[in-house]
């Protein structure tokens, strides 16, 4: 044999044996993600996060903002995989050649501003019952519409589905202060402090429960228990103690399938001891809610009732307003949704961007519990074109927290019209147009420096492409 095809044939082998070696190291690839494009108008919405109280003659601002969302999944096969998602966000004209989220859309761009929204393994574990378990950062939703907790957070999480149930245990750590207290002290006096990771945290643990009694009815149960260690005991000027503490959340909810319409809820309760307001507090608490949609002509009708329960005195050792989880280290971050709500002003919007206002932003509504009711249509006029309108209401549960009237006693906040009409571009990219008006309540009245606010209006563009 030449010399030459003795290279030819050695160069074959290697080929043959990288080919078969090829399906224990490959992997699917997956891309999924979003992109989408805003231009609003409102005297409300100013690009910001957060709550914000209406004020009289606030402006009027317009801007336009962007997200997109990219979603990677390693796929090794259907029972291990890697998931990640990333996260760019700007506002046109905010800032460039700089680092920081939410940032990056001014002239020249050249922003580090990738954010890192989750990086978890995904896989099956192979015994008689099979159990799904994700670990890693990850996005959690409770089992009541996120009105407790919708974030992304650190943890672990186990399910598994037998017998028509649905089970899942997890645990979440949401912050590490990182710091073991060595001395007692009071708020006068230093408190002296090692690095200890694990000694200051504020934890999540989780059960859940889910039961089809038929295929028409499922009932479910939850448990969720806060355990919060944060922070360095001190003493107030009072004499009390200012510790963390332990919140107990049990639920339940149900959804029926009626034949006309499919009814859901839940119920809420919560119990145990936190620092609230400076004051350690004994908590009872609960939040409650019924929903249902139903199939009505060239589209879908909706309804939710929401309630929380608030708090009126803020002195007392016993705290009945609802306590949802919350971001402690940014302060304005909530990390609890209720977008069945489908409301742009009055409740967090789902179409939020860099921009995340909201009149209610939490759903413990500054510890004054909400009272809320929504109606809502969703219409598909022809393949193309598809429209949405809303209306709801919403009033604290309880006065007493926030003085936020100066001439009223009134708990009710406004009532929010909106409407949406959109066209659909291609089979994953619509365009549509967005409107939002909300008529204040008295609640409001003489609050911006004695006169009575504006009402709250919007109106944007939006284009909307998923992949």
């Amino acid at each position: 044999m030449s010399f030459k095809k003795k290279i030819l044939a050695v160069a074959a082998v290697s080929a043959l044996t990288a080919a078969t070696a090829v399906p224990a190291l490959a992997l699917e690839n997956e891309f999924h993600g979003m992109f989408r494009l805003k231009a609003d108008i409102s005297n409300f919405d100013n690009g910001g996060t957060g709550l914000r109280i209406p004020k009289y003659n606030p402006g009027t601002s317009n801007f336009v903002d962007q997200r997109a969302r990219l979603l990677y999944m390693a796929k090794a096969n259907d029972d291990l995989k890697l998931i990640t998602h990333f996260e760019i966000d700007s506002r046109w004209g905010d800032a460039s050649y700089t680092n920081g989220r939410n940032l990056g859309g001014s002239i020249g761009a050249d922003t580090v501003n990738l954010e890192t929204k989750s990086v978890y393994l995904d896989f099956n574990i192979p015994t008689k019952v099979p159990v799904n378990v994700k670990g890693g950062m990850q996005p959690f939703t409770d089992a009541y519409k996120g009105i407790f907790v919708n974030t992304d957070a650190a943890g672990v999480v186990a399910s598994a589905q037998y017998a028509g149930f649905t089970n899942a245990v997890g645990w979440f750590r949401f912050d590490d202060r990182g710091t073991e207290v060595t001395a007692a002290g009071s708020a006068a006096a230093a408190i002296s402090a090692t690095a200890n990771t694990g000694k200051r945290t504020r934890d999540l643990i989780i059960a859940d429960t889910k039961y089809g009694i038929s295929k028409d009815l499922k009932v479910g149960g939850s448990y969720y228990m806060i355990n919060d260690d944060e922070s360095v005991p001190t003493t107030t000027a009072a004499g009390q103690a200012v510790t963390d503490g332990i919140v107990h959340t049990l639920g339940v909810n149900a959804e029926a399938n009626l034949g006309l319409a499919t009814v859901d809820g839940f119920a809420l309760y919560q119990f145990g001891n936190a620092t609230v307001a400076g004051f350690e507090r004994h908590i009872s608490a609960w939040a409650a809610n019924v929903g249902a949609k139903a199939k009505i002509g060239i589209g879908t009708a909706r309804a939710n009732f929401l309630y929380t329960s608030g708090e009126g005195n803020p002195a007392r050792g016993n705290y009945n307003g609802f306590i949802p989880v919350k971001n402690e280290t940014s302060g304005a971050d909530a990390e609890n949704t209720f977008y069945p709500a489908e409301m742009r002003i009055l409740l967090r919007d789902k179409f939020g961007t860099t921009d995340d206002r909201a009149m209610v932003y939490n759903s413990d509504n500054q510890g004054q519990g909400i009272i809320g009711g929504f109606i809502g249509y969703d219409a598909n006029i022809t393949p193309k074109v598809f429209a949405n309108a809303n209306a709801g209401f919403v009033a604290v549960a309880k006065r007493g927290l926030v003085a936020a009237s100066t001439t009223s006693d009134s708990g009710y906040m406004g009532t929010e019209l909106n409407a949406e009409v959109g066209y659909k571009l291609y089979d994953n990219l619509t365009a549509s147009v967005q409107g939002a008006y909300v008529i204040l309540g008295d609640y409001y009245k003489g609050t911006s420096a004695g006169k009575d606010p504006n009402s709250p209006f919007l109106s944007r563009i939006v284009l909307n492409y998923v992949f």
